[in-house]
């Protein structure tokens, strides 16, 4: 199929300003698809796709204002929709890692544990709009910075994240830059229904090509021991409300598929070795166009390495010396299924 290309990038200036930066909201478009990204959080709010053979749909769960995501996190009462996550993504046991010949202990924010970075993280707080480009495809930068941002982390941290609109893909990169001898382990945390944001994941096939899964506590960190999957690619119980751990990718693309029930379809391709899968994000305020987002409304496939890696010497490292850095991909490819 040939796509006659319409490719555009918007920036809006919302004249409110949040962490002294003022709060954008960026449109990327082509012919079949509309992208509409905040600077708060760095969240991915809309992803309209209007593909050829099939009614328009918002694949992505999220609210209409900027102002809701923030009145969430404020109310402690947030599900992450959409938003940047990190510096560290998930799970770290008893908010402490092992830091050069001693320990660092975070300010927990999850019972004992620390999760999704603390409680001033990439997700609540005004990133900086670093560029924007139509040229070769529609395609925003934002920037943060840990140090100025205040978020804790042992070691200054600079990243910058790029959303690209494709032909028939959403591209996410997140390039971690090591001020200070530090570590990252961040994610993209959109809920994604292939049916559309008003429909139930229940009416969805979601496929996984993973060869492990981790075990986990009681508190759901990692134990960690790694248990082989029984087959792949591996069709998860999306019913199952407890759904929420890492499977270890079995290859180095195309690692998992959400199909709609009309032939919809979503692939995800990332250069991470774990995808954390979580089923949920019940939301106490309205959604867009004024939905309910329930239990069943979406599904996270979160990017990263795994959980809590530094407190496991058989998990993989996300220590980063100082000068160097480490990219995080993220390949959303829609089109109709076979």
């Amino acid at each position: 199929m040939v796509i006659k290309m319409i490719a555009q990038t918007k920036i809006l200036d919302l004249n409110r300003q949040v962490d002294s930066k003022p709060v954008h909201e960026c449109l990327l478009s082509n012919a079949i698809a509309k992208i509409k990204i905040s600077s708060f959080g760095c969240t991915l709010q809309e992803f309209i796709i209007n593909h050829p053979g099939f009614p328009k749909r918002d694949i992505v769960l999220g609210y209409d204002n900027w102002e809701d995501y923030k009145k969430l996190f404020d109310d402690g009462k947030s599900a992450f929709f959409g938003a940047i996550v990190g510096p560290i993504a998930g799970r770290i046991s008893k908010a402490s890692i092992p830091w050069k010949n001693d320990f660092f202990k975070f300010e927990a924010n999850e019972g004992p544990n620390l999760l999704h970075g603390g409680k001033r993280n990439f997700s609540n707080v005004n990133w900086e709009l670093v560029s924007s480009t139509d040229v070769p495809f529609p395609s925003v930068c934002f920037g943060i910075n840990t140090k100025h941002e205040q978020i804790e982390l042992p070691g200054e941290l600079y990243c910058e994240v790029t959303y690209t609109l494709k032909e028939a893909q959403l591209e996410i990169k997140i390039e971690s830059f090591a001020i200070e001898d530090t570590l990252s382990n961040p994610t993209q945390h959109s809920y994604f229904n292939p049916g559309g944001h008003p429909t139930s994941i229940l009416d969805c096939t979601a496929l996984i090509d993973a060869s492990g899964v981790l075990a986990l506590n009681s508190d759901k960190t990692p134990t960690g021991e790694i248990l082989k999957t029984q087959k792949s690619p591996l069709a998860l119980h999306l019913k199952f409300r407890g759904l929420d751990n890492a499977y270890r990718a079995a290859k180095l693309k195309n690692q998992a598929s959400l199909r709609a029930n009309d032939g919809f379809e979503l692939n995800f391709s990332t250069n991470q070795p774990f995808l954390q899968i979580y089923v949920g994000g019940e939301s106490p305020l309205k959604g867009k166009n004024n939905m309910h987002y329930g239990a069943y409304s979406g599904i996270c496939l979160e990017q990263q390495a795994a959980p809590d890696a530094p407190n496991h010497i058989n998990f993989c490292d996300i220590y980063i010396p100082k000068g160097q850095s480490r990219t995080n991909t993220l390949i959303v490819e829609f089109k109709q299924c076979q």
